[in-house]
């Protein structure tokens, strides 16, 4: 007896709304991706955007006139297709918490692309793309950075707000950026081993052209570039997983 009861029960329960048949409901009620098609933001994916590079001890103008809040973070486009980061956001935790919003702009970052956003391009930093007066970050202090996309997806974290910078700083005479260390397997961002400080270029290679040459001798940073080889002596970038 209990099997056409079962029978019965499971044909007569009411279909859910997601499968009533209509294409276009079942799509409003999914995920779906900003493609930037229709101009604004574009969505992405968890680690398909990357923060590549920041400068947290200010830059150095002339010999001794360091600005901290001459600041930068770089961030690199590693997925199939342009994105505009229009409305993505930058959560900032350290010694005070900060959420920032990308502002609006019509930057299309074009795969292997990177895009510098500063506090000011009014002194080291004249080509940065995206400017955000109000972008702050801790003097040596603990400090951590998430991205955002425009929708509120995860898409990368760089750094610790419990621990010192993994890498970057000011001693007295250069400032030095924290470079992602281009050569990493599954090199998360919030691990220490997957950043080092700039390091002069074992080659000619002129990893200051989008710095304001008076501050290129003293701003030791790749803005806009590949990182400058860390230990190994590396360049490539990507995964070997």
């Amino acid at each position: 007896m209990r099997r056409p009861l079962l029978f019965t029960l499971l044909f007569t329960l009411p279909l859910s709304p997601a499968c009533d048949g209509d294409p276009s409901k079942e799509a409003d009620e999914g995920v779906t991706y900003r493609d930037g098609s229709e101009g604004g933001p574009t969505s992405g994916e968890r680690g398909s955007v990357k923060i590549t590079e920041v400068l947290w001890s200010g830059a150095v103008r002339g010999d001794s006139d360091r600005d901290q809040r001459d600041i930068f973070i770089e961030i690199r486009n590693e997925s199939a297709r342009g994105i505009n980061l229009s409305g993505w956001r930058l959560d900032i935790e350290g010694p005070a918490a900060n959420t920032l919003r990308i502002p609006d702009n019509d930057v299309v970052l074009e795969t292997g692309e990177h895009l510098i956003i500063a506090a000011t391009n009014a002194r080291c930093f004249p080509d940065a793309e995206i400017v955000m007066p109000e972008l702050r970050l801790p003097d040596g202090d603990p400090f951590s950075i998430t991205l955002m996309d425009a929708d509120e997806r995860l898409i990368e974290g760089v750094g610790n707000a419990e621990a010192l910078p993994f890498a970057g700083g000011w001693d007295y005479v250069h400032s030095r950026s924290m470079e992602r260390v281009e050569l990493m397997f599954g090199g998360e961002g919030f691990f220490p081993q997957a950043w080092h400080f700039y390091t002069p270029a074992a080659v000619d290679v002129p990893n200051n052209d989008r710095i304001a040459p008076d501050c290129a001798a003293h701003t030791l940073a790749s803005p806009g570039r590949p990182n400058s080889p860390d230990y190994s002596g590396a360049y490539a970038s990507g995964s070997l997983e």
